[in-house]
């Protein structure tokens, strides 16, 4: 499996730039006992830009910094003010226990080699959900499975962590 998350047409705006240590932060499931919240700042893999017509720049993040320190020097380079939303598939899944405020990190794998054929079918998952071409009847699956993440804004996990912290002193 190369793909172990991804998230799609993410806005730009909703991730808080500004703060010292900003999060990428995405969840899965709704409820108390279904909700996951993870921080893909730090995740290595592929990303895609979009501006309002549609597609605009691709690029990888393998190093440190991640996919998030990618988007973020995009915010002051030679893309700067072109790109409004972005998508990004990561090579690196959400692991461990949630911290203090009930966020997951992602650990960078070791090594995230896999079969050619498996590369293929992942690639063109990878762009028919960057993309969503009109003539594809259906999606190729990643290998993993069912592993999108929805955005989440930085300030709705301040209100969600508030609320739950409530609940549990009443």
């Amino acid at each position: 499996m190369l793909i172990q998350a991804y998230g799609r047409f993410w806005e730009r705006d909703l991730v808080d730039w500004g703060s010292h240590g900003w999060q990428l932060l995405g969840r899965q499931g709704l409820n108390r006992g279904t909700l996951q919240i993870a921080n893909f700042r730090r995740s290595r893999g592929v990303y895609v830009l979009y501006n309002d017509v549609g597609p605009y720049y691709v690029g990888l993040s393998e190093g440190a910094n991640g996919i998030g320190g990618r988007l973020y020097d995009h915010l002051d380079d030679d893309h700067a003010g072109l790109w409004t939303r972005f998508s990004w598939f990561s090579f690196d899944a959400a692991s461990g226990d949630p911290d203090r405020m009930g966020v997951r990190t992602v650990e960078q794998a070791g090594d995230i080699t896999g079969s050619s054929n498996l590369a293929i079918y992942e690639m063109e998952a990878i762009l028919q959900r960057a993309i969503v071409p009109s003539g594809n009847v259906r999606e190729t699956q990643f290998a993993a499975g069912k592993i999108e993440w929805l955005q989440v804004a930085t300030r709705a996990l301040e209100v969600h962590t508030f609320e739950a912290l409530q609940q549990r002193l009443t």
